[in-house]
């Protein structure tokens, strides 16, 4: 089931958000909404603030080569309680986006690895080590359920030039 969306200015998307302490049967069905409202949203992460619910899970789904050579995607992923270690120091721009923010896109820079540890659905412990965009996105979802948005890694002089697209999409989304 689709669920609304939280937009920029929402007070939960600068929460930082309370651990799950059970995986219950309403936390899978969260999960699985949550898939289904980031496939509807041509998204490819989505974390739980981003419906509206101050707790520390997100979804996505990672980039895949196709036996064609196409880019397609994987089946969905679900990190309950995630933690990050052995983030890199090495630092690349790449464009981001966000279902929070829509219609806009800007560089952001993020390291080029990352270690993540988290639960799945099954309440069962796994461990990934991420590159490129796959880092990339868990960072920028790890990013949502501590409160902070892929613009509050703009630099300064970028920050000041999209105030009024920010202003907008917050007019426009007032809650």
């Amino acid at each position: 089931m689709k669920l609304p969306l939280t937009y920029y200015g929402n007070p939960v998307l600068r929460k930082k958000c309370l651990p799950i302490e059970e995986i219950t049967d309403e936390i899978r069905q969260l999960a699985l909404d949550m898939i289904d409202t980031m496939d509807t949203n041509n998204g490819i992460g989505l974390a739980a603030p981003q419906v509206g619910r101050s707790i520390r899970l997100f979804v996505l789904r990672n980039y895949v080569r196709l036996p064609d050579g196409k880019i397609g995607f994987s089946d969905p992923k679900y990190y309950i309680n995630p933690k990050l270690s052995d983030v890199s120091d090495e630092i690349v721009l790449g464009e981001e986006g966000c279902v929070s923010i829509p219609g806009f896109h800007e560089d952001v820079p993020r390291p080029i690895s990352v270690t993540v540890e988290a639960l799945d659905l099954d309440g069962k412990p796994f461990t990934e080590h991420l590159r490129g965009i796959d880092a990339r996105v868990v960072l920028h979802e790890h990013d949502h359920i501590n409160g902070v948005l892929f613009i509050d890694r703009l630099d300064p002089e970028t920050k000041r030039r999209i105030d009024p697209i920010l202003r907008a999409i917050k007019k426009k989304h007032a809650q």
